[in-house]
């Protein structure tokens, strides 16, 4: 099973099969490797077909002879009680099909393990009968492969069940096969998806493509789910809206949270199972935020004089960081943006009606993607950028200081400060029931992974992703795409909340193995956030030999590949600490660093030399007015969620709102190289664009995640290492070979 992203050794199984061929070329000479394809389908009361490459010669009895009779071609296969399946009566005299070829791929990116493989009929009966048993998508398909050897043939299943056959849903099982044939054996388990039929002369090919098994749930649509029938997928039943007066008369404002949210979801989402969530959502105030539409009218109120929750304020002013600043007339002091939790989004995309699907032993795939210990990569001040996308409810959000830019504070107003340097955060924990807080990043944490080492990291440093809020129209409005598969709209939802983080976030969706409630594993789909790695320095034990005698390398081939982003990204760092750099939208420079007063430049009529002693005073009320209009434009705040308790209530902004959002990217990253610099330790640093690949003799138990070096490599590289991206196991004529793509990663001080 796959490790990655996380770091892993080269089992050792596996490393004395690599040992034991080093210049040996005799040993692998000898070597002829087997496939079996085992298919679920059923034909006339027949259970399953078994197709061998080397077939024992017994069974071609039942046909009279390998190239059947006048009447009928060679016997097919068997069935999994062993008897043999033929095809109709039609062309007699021609050779039994054969299995041709046979591709098994764990690529970099891909959901779960696919396979391809081609069988060569001799007769349009046999290509008909087989198309039954490998063409029907949804049908299982169990496929093995080794050497001739006590290892690989050892390992072959036998009798074959369901249930002996399901258990390689859970790649524990399947490793501890690899482990005891000293990697002379693997097997697939998936599902067909497609596949086509090709004439050849007068052969035919039957091409088949297989998916795994925890892939399965990811093609159900994101929409139109009512329309899909019961059975596997489960019932499906729609339920009425909640009334406005309904809403009204809860006593639990987080109640009436829960309620308007569901009456806004799209209307296939409107389900009785997600209804039932009611209970969940209402006894817990953090799971939505803006939604109480009152309270944001109350905040933006315009009247002479007004009373927020108890406190009277005066027209268009209140205090900012303990500092009164005067509002434009008109303006909008919160925005209109809702955020929902990202477990909580979670919860209500896994209610839609889906059971899951069950395996031939009788347990179930659920549909379920496992997030709840995933982490993200973090700095202390990490902040989003996008309110449309995001918000981080990290309670030191910098503070973005609107009173500082405004007249009267006694300062040039062509350098005012942009935060407190006596009060520079702001906390934007929010409050759940208990005093229970939802924040990112979490203090020191540290995970343990089913497979690869474990990842600790400083406090601020790594968050969690259930506790991130995605913005609820940009995830409704990707829900509501027709046609859209569920693995791709949760996918466009990851990648927009990193958007609203400068793309510091890289989600990919990887098969991983998960421990059930009575002891069994399975294998599940789990969010991993790939670009978070492990402090300190990695050892890896194992190194290839590139040249001569010890090597054991078909191929091998060293790429360096600079994208013009990359490029960008790397000109970019190293002029980092010179620049100067404009920000998104208005006319301000950023200057400072973490140990420094972070400062905003205002540029005023294109000199830098302005100061309130040369302006007139109607200068510097337009100017202020200007100043206050660019910061608000860039600052977004939502009421936060304890503005249900009049006891809670103070006229100060931020304590009244978070401060959810700073449109500003430059900033951004001008904060987090400050960090980097900071905390800078000696780790494996992110995926590098330069790759090593190489092709050997088939050998099963290497695993994405697994760490090596190679000896032969640029000397410049020799400090580092490189990560198994893909694994792809290859079957054609007389040879198994394996192909292993590992990507670079330097150790380095970062």
């Amino acid at each position: 099973m796959s490790s990655f992203p996380n770091f892993s050794n080269i089992q050792k199984f596996a490393r004395t099969a690599l040992d034991n061929r080093k210049g040996k070329p005799e040993k692998i000479s000898k070597l002829n490797p087997f496939v079996r394809l085992v298919s679920g389908g059923t034909k006339e009361g027949s259970v399953g077909l078994v197709l061998d490459s080397n077939p024992d010669t017994k069974l071609f009895q039942a046909a009279g002879t390998t190239y059947g009779s006048s009447t009928r071609a060679g016997v097919i296969g068997r069935t999994w009680s062993g008897g043999s399946v033929n095809a109709g009566t039609g062309q007699g005299f021609r050779p039994s099909p054969i299995v041709t070829s046979l591709e098994v791929d764990e690529a970099s990116g891909a959901l779960s393990r696919k396979a391809t493989f081609s069988i060569t009929c001799f007769t349009k009966e046999q290509m008909e009968t087989i198309s039954q048993y490998f063409l029907e998508p949804g049908f299982s398909i169990f496929i093995e492969w080794g050497w001739n050897t006590p290892g690989g043939v050892g390992g072959i299943v036998n009798p074959i069940s369901a249930s002996a056959i399901a258990k390689f849903q859970s790649s524990g099982n399947r490793n501890e096969k690899r482990r005891k044939s000293g990697g002379e054996y693997d097997n697939y388990l998936g599902f067909i998806t497609g596949g086509s039929v090709a004439m050849d002369g007068d052969k035919w090919i039957i091409t088949a493509n297989c998916t795994g098994y925890t892939e399965l749930p990811t093609y159900l649509l994101t929409t139109e789910t009512g329309e899909q029938k019961d059975g596997d997928i489960g019932v499906i039943t729609t339920a009425e809206p909640f009334g406005v007066n309904y809403i009204g008369e809860s006593r639990f404002l987080s109640d009436q949270r829960f309620m308007t949210m569901f009456n806004q979801l799209p209307q296939t989402r409107q389900t009785l199972a997600v209804k039932n969530l009611r209970t969940k959502f209402a006894t817990d105030n953090s799971y939505l935020i803006n939604f109480d539409e009152e309270v944001r009218e109350e905040l933006n109120d315009e009247s002479d004089g007004f009373t927020v929750f108890g406190f009277n304020l005066k027209k268009g002013q209140m205090t900012v960081g303990g500092k009164k600043v005067k509002f434009p007339a008109g303006t909008k002091i919160t925005s209109s943006e809702r955020f929902i939790r990202f477990d909580g989004l979670m919860d209500i995309i896994y209610e839609i009606g889906i059971a899951g699907y069950e395996l031939p032993d009788g347990k179930v795939i659920k549909f379920e993607l496992d997030y709840k210990d995933t982490l993200c990569s973090s700095f202390e001040q990490i902040y989003s950028t996008d309110s449309s996308k995001l918000f981080i409810p990290n309670k030191k959000t910098p503070k973005f200081n609107l009173s500082a830019i405004t007249a009267g504070s006694g300062k040039p107003l062509t350098t005012a400060e942009m935060i407190n340097p006596t009060d520079s955060t702001v906390n934007n924990e929010v409050k759940g029931p208990n005093n229970r807080k939802v924040k990112f990043p979490e203090s020191t944490v540290t995970f343990t992974a089913t497979n690869g080492t474990t990842i600790t990291k400083e406090s601020g440093q790594a968050g969690y992703l259930k506790n991130l809020y995605v913005n609820f129209d940009f995830a409704k409005k990707i829900l509501e795409t027709k046609k859209f598969y569920l693995k791709d709209a949760i996918y466009q939802i990851l990648n927009g909340m990193s958007s609203a983080v400068n793309g510091m976030w890289n989600f990919q969706i990887e098969e991983t193995e998960c421990k059930q409630s009575d002891g069994s594993s399975l294998n599940t789909l789990k969010i991993w956030e790939t670009n978070l790695t492990t402090d300190g320095v990695q050892t890896p034990n194992y190194k290839f030999e590139m040249i001569g005698e010890k090597s054991i390398f078909i191929d091998a081939s060293f790429d360096l590949d600079i994208s013009g982003a990359k490029m960008n990204q790397v000109i970019g760092s190293k002029l980092a600490s010179e620049r100067k750099v404009n920000t998104d939208n208005a006319p301000l420079l950023f200057k400072g660093g973490l140990t420094d007063k972070l400062a905003i430049k205002i540029k005023v009529k294109d000199t830098d030399n302005t100061t309130d002693s040369s302006m007139t005073d109607e200068d510097k009320a337009e100017l202020a007015e200007t100043n206050l209009n660019i910061m608000l434009g860039k600052s977004h705040f939502f009421p936060k969620v304890s503005l249900q308790e009049k006891s809670n209530y103070e006229q100060d902004l931020f304590k009244l709102c978070y401060l959810g959002a700073f449109h500003d990217s430059n900033i951004f990253s001008a904060f987090k190289s400050g960090n980097d610099e900071v905390k800078k330790k000696k780790k494996a640093s992110p995926l590098m664009p330069i790759n090593f690949s190489f092709t050997i003799h088939g050998i099963s138990g290497i695993r994405r995640g697994d760490m090596f070096k190679v000896n032969g490599i640029p000397t410049i590289y020799e400090d580092g290492f490189f990560q198994v991206l893909s694994v792809k196991h290859t079957l054609e004529g007389m040879s198994w070979k394996t192909e292993v793509t590992g990507g670079y990663r330097n150790q380095q001080m970062n």
